[in-house]
């Protein structure tokens, strides 16, 4: 599961008591339906586990895409049930949109438009190096980025419908994928301007929220438990969290720490030749890295809490939860300077903004997070900024908002 995934299946646990949440998917697994609980859904899926079709010819062709319209029409949704449709994007959301009735307001929450097909970050190795040349990524990809624009071009011709990102980064990405006017400026759940027939005129956003409960501010007892069953490195070590990729900036975090105390324990994800070969280039570089298994969510908070700091040098991240799952343990943030991170940690008082590039400022950075009255000092603004820009309801009311015009009946 993937970060829009966990975040739609928290958004239906929240809701659980004070909406009747219908869940149509085409996939979905245990694991996730039990990340919902208490919450128990209706749940409207295939009799038989859709099987994406995969290889470069599907590539092409637009193959998945066209699979997912067909099993969408096979199942048998109940639209008259429904008072609004909040579609989150993953793989094959939109091509449902043909099939909903003209009358029901449709949400798309865009947490950044399907960066394979727009960007080549996501088409490249892990140490930056392409898998492909880029002109022919470009052209594979091509036919689907025109059915993902045809789409919300759809989407946006529908009287009451809205399509809001998930950070005000995601917001201005709307508008440069999409061309939809945006104001990133906008408060949390800013309600679009409209036209005459109740098409949206912009873009707008909604905060995800941080549940605290898994991330205590000291450690549990099953944190303690769990974290001295996992092996860790005998010094000092940052953490980063997200699978080894370029994507993630994986490579750049490690070049941040030649000529520190400082090992890299990698948590998210991998192949195992990804993590062979990031070991590797970190002997090369003199730096010691260590690749976490699977961790449970308490083995991963004690494994962050006893880190020197969290660090990321993520490409344009769409939002970037770990600053603030970083800020709500008490250990500093220190975070590339780019998309969803910016606004995360702006105003926080707590951590470090570095430029991809400033390999003076990295290293200043991790040397301001070794001082213990800065620590404290950054632990309390942390906690703060999480529990009072990011509580459990808001995302709730930010999509009430947008709804509301609608719902007056």
């Amino acid at each position: 599961m993937g970060g829009a995934e966990r975040e739609l299946l928290q958004l239906i646990r929240m809701a659980h008591g004070r909406w009747d949440v219908h869940l149509a998917t085409l996939d979905i697994s245990p694991e996730a339906e039990a990340l919902m609980l208490p919450a128990q859904p209706t749940l409207i899926k295939p009799s038989t586990t859709l099987k994406w079709p995969e290889g470069a010819f599907a590539e092409v062709t637009a193959a998945a895409s066209k699979a997912a319209e067909k099993a969408w029409a096979a199942l048998e949704i109940p639209w008259d049930h429904f008072d609004v449709i909040h579609l989150s994007v993953c793989r094959g959301t939109l091509e449902i949109l043909p099939l909903i009735p003209a009358e029901l307001p449709v949400n798309y929450h865009c947490l950044e438009p399907p960066r394979w097909l727009y960007e080549d970050v996501l088409h490249r190795h892990p140490n930056g190096q392409p898998k492909r040349p880029l002109w022919i990524t470009r052209r594979v990809f091509s036919r689907q980025r025109r059915r993902d624009q045809r789409f919300v071009r759809t989407l946006l011709k529908r009287p009451k419908s809205a399509i809001f990102g998930n950070s005000p980064w995601s917001q201005i990405l709307l508008e440069r994928t999409y061309g939809l006017p945006s104001d990133p400026s906008t408060t949390n759940g800013h309600a679009p301007r409209r036209d005459e027939d109740q098409r949206p005129l912009e873009g707008s956003h909604v905060l995800p929220t941080v549940d605290l409960s898994n991330w205590p501010a000291e450690p549990t007892a099953e944190e303690t438990a769990e974290r001295d069953d996992v092996v860790l490195p005998e010094g000092p070590y940052i953490v980063t969290i997200g699978t080894v990729s370029h994507v993630k900036g994986t490579y750049d975090t490690l070049r941040s720490l030649v000529n520190t105390p400082y090992a890299l324990v990698q948590a998210g994800g991998g192949s195992a030749e990804e993590k062979s070969a990031l070991i590797a280039e970190g002997k090369r570089l003199g730096v010691d890295v260590m690749c976490m298994p699977r961790l449970s969510q308490a083995a991963l908070v004690g494994v962050v809490r006893g880190a020197h700091a969290m660090v990321s040098h993520a490409h344009h991240e769409p939002f970037g939860f770990t600053p603030l799952e970083a800020m709500a343990v008490g250990v500093p943030p220190i975070m590339v300077d780019e998309g969803g991170f910016h606004y995360t940690m702006r105003g926080s008082g707590a951590g470090i903004l570095v430029q991809r590039d400033d390999q003076t400022g990295w290293l200043a950075a991790y040397e301001a997070a070794a001082n213990p009255e800065t620590r404290n000092k950054w632990a309390i603004a942390g906690r703060k900024h999480v529990a009072s820009k990011y509580p459990p309801e808001s995302q709730l009311e930010a999509i009430e908002r947008i709804m509301a015009p609608f719902l007056n009946r």
